[in-house]
């Protein structure tokens, strides 16, 4: 019963984001219908049926979607399961990529209390993360300059359902700062590394800028995102977030976001390439990285679970594009 209570409260709030308020008692009836047939021939969610628009298209436009059931084709096929931990985990990712990083970081857990002191008291700001955090989920930034070091640490390490890391503040390009300067606005490209060609494919790639002054990016955060094109590092849709909003400039600092180019676009291309290949059990990774001044560039984090509807979301379904790299596999 919560189940199907839990069900029609979510479709209704999807119905309602996408549709609108007002629907006649026919139309509720046929979205319902409809989306029974969209889930058991395409697999879709309830969040795929209204985000991509499924209640405005047939048969044909909806198999170019990835929908829920086709990324998990997508990652049973690219990602070994006994390997997923190297991305999910932080401490292990961290490590694994340690020149990738860019930043300094401890392990929490595993390091004594003077070294955690010490690491405090090299930064005058510092983010606390649990390591199997996702969408910005418990991360605290920490100000170091009146902290209490080892009561902290006491705190962190007397959690025993939880595993930390702490890494040092790290800085962006002005070019994407100033889009939303509360927040690091990272790259999220998606690849699918080809091992038997040695090929690296670039899926997708967006911009995630922050919102309404909170210090993340995650689109699950009121964050914003926009497709950038893959050949010109350019942005070419408008921004849009977790509610259907839309937006030609970011709605606090007004920069505007269509049209804007991506710096250094070609060495991100090549840095996150080098990185898939560093990792060839887990084949399909969605990479968080963020540019610097002066072309470095550093990774935050890979998803080999990177959300499907970002990827597609005001632009165009992808399924297609994944299918003809993956039959190979």
């Amino acid at each position: 019963y919560m189940n199907l209570k839990r069900f029609c409260t979510r479709f209704r709030e999807m119905r309602t984001c996408y549709v609108g308020t007002k629907v006649s008692f026919l139309d509720k009836i046929f979205y319902a219908v409809d989306y029974v047939f969209a889930f058991i021939i395409h697999g879709a969610s309830i969040s795929d049926y209204f985000a991509y628009g499924f209640y405005k298209l047939r048969y044909k436009g909806r198999k170019e979607y990835i929908t829920y059931r086709r990324y998990h084709v997508i990652q049973n096929k690219c990602n070994k399961v006994s390997d997923r931990c190297l991305c999910r985990e932080k401490n292990k990712f961290n490590e694994l990529f340690k020149e990738f990083l860019g930043r300094d970081w401890i392990d929490v857990n595993n390091v004594d209390e003077m070294l955690f002191i010490s690491f405090c008291h090299k930064y005058p700001v510092i983010f606390i993360k649990e390591i199997n955090g996702y969408r910005g989920i418990g991360t605290r930034k920490i100000e170091t300059e009146n902290l209490n070091a080892k009561d902290l640490y006491n705190e962190l390490i007397s959690d025993i359902n939880s595993h930390y890391i702490a890494e040092e503040q790290i800085t962006q390009i002005s070019e994407l700062a100033n889009f939303h300067p509360w927040s690091i606005n990272t790259i999220r490209i998606v690849t699918v590394y080809d091992t038997i060609n040695d090929k690296v494919h670039i899926m997708n790639a967006r911009l995630r800028m922050g919102n309404k002054k909170n210090n993340v990016d995650n689109f699950h955060f009121s964050g914003i995102g926009a497709n950038i094109n893959i050949e010109t590092g350019i942005i070419d849709t408008i921004g849009y977030d977790a509610h259907n909003n839309t937006y030609i400039v970011h709605p606090i600092t007004g920069k505007q976001i269509i049209g804007a180019q991506i710096p250094y676009w070609e060495e991100c291309k090549t840095f996150v390439e080098r990185a898939a290949r560093h990792i060839p059990s887990v084949r399909y990774i969605g990479w968080d990285i963020v540019i610097q001044s002066g072309g470095h560039f550093l990774l935050i984090e890979g998803n080999d679970n990177a959300d499907h509807d970002f990827q597609q979301l005001h632009n165009c379904g992808l399924w297609k594009q994944y299918q003809s790299i993956i039959k190979r596999f």
